[in-house]
């Protein structure tokens, strides 16, 4: 495989753990659904002309299609951004986020029938481990943050069976820009609706960190991503995106101080080796697909 994608995708993993930093400061002042909404409005703008240049426009069963998608989206970074406001362990919390990826076939199988492999029943258990090692090992609080990052990794499950559903008929560009616009609305107007802004004000470094969230961590990082996938397998994509939570706990640990116990680390381990046999065998037919097609 090119080293192109794959220094690109390792680039989009550390800009996505860069995003969890960017956004726990951020919220610090910023009303957390009127950051999602705001942040994530802009960034469909950001991709609005590039989604009307390089592809035809969806039809109108397209777009709600892609709208189901992105009010999903919308759910779990909610859930998401409610979980960090109230706690700074956000390496654990990304370890659990990216159990997401086991719970999409089980949305898969509910939703469109489509069974998981014995291999997928045999990593669940080690998973599951795992997130008990790091829940017990992470001082959680009365926050109830433990909740959200399992309801927002629940929801991003199911949100990631519907898109691979439906990614094979709608244009991926147009598809990531409808997601991205419905997930701004939803947050603006739950903001609009439970919301007020500080009567304080915002200080100006609080908006270095939004825009640092805008451009980097939503705009660049999923134009950077739709542009690696297009060049690499998607089970490849899937074994380098479990970067993402190892980033975020080196960053989490450095800039917060989050606690690295041994049950944390084993923990950590159990999930990212449950991701890793979960995606190994995808990874081999690919390999072995491409041997018999070169």
């Amino acid at each position: 495989m090119n080293r192109a994608p794959l220094l690109l995708m390792i680039l989009v993993t550390l800009l996505a753990a860069a995003g969890w930093l960017f956004s726990k400061e951020a919220i610090r002042e910023l009303p957390t659904a009127a950051f999602i909404g705001s942040r994530f409005l802009l960034a469909a703008l950001l991709l609005l002309p590039l989604a009307w240049l390089r592809e035809p426009p969806p039809s109108g069963a397209q777009l709600l299609r892609a709208a189901g998608c992105g009010t999903l989206l919308g759910a779990s970074l909610l859930c998401w951004v409610t979980a960090i406001s109230q706690s700074d362990a956000l390496g654990s919390g990304a370890f659990i986020m990216s159990v997401a990826t086991l719970m999409a076939p089980l949305a898969a199988w509910a939703a469109f029938k489509a069974r998981p492999g014995r291999h997928y029943w045999l990593t669940l258990p080690v998973a599951v481990a795992g997130l008990l090692l790091l829940s017990s090992s992470t001082h959680w609080g009365v926050s109830l943050s433990l909740f959200w990052f399992l309801a927002a990794a629940a929801t991003l499950g199911v949100q990631l069976a519907v898109h691979r559903h439906f990614a094979q008929s709608i244009p991926p560009t147009w598809l990531t820009c409808i997601q991205l616009a419905v997930t701004g609305l939803l947050g603006t107007l739950l903001s609009l609706l439970t919301e007020q802004w500080p009567a304080s004000g915002i200080s100006h470094g609080i908006w270095g960190w939004f825009a640092a969230s805008v451009l980097i961590a939503t705009t660049l990082r999923y134009w950077l991503l739709t542009h690696a996938l297009s060049k690499m397998t998607t089970a490849h994509a899937a074994l380098l995106m479990l970067l993402e939570p190892v980033w975020t706990l080196s960053l989490s640990t450095l800039f917060y101080g989050e606690p690295l116990g041994g049950a944390k680390l084993a923990g950590a381990g159990l999930v990212l080796g449950a991701l890793v046999l979960y995606q190994l065998p995808l990874l081999l037919r690919s390999s072995k697909f491409k041997a018999s097609n070169g």
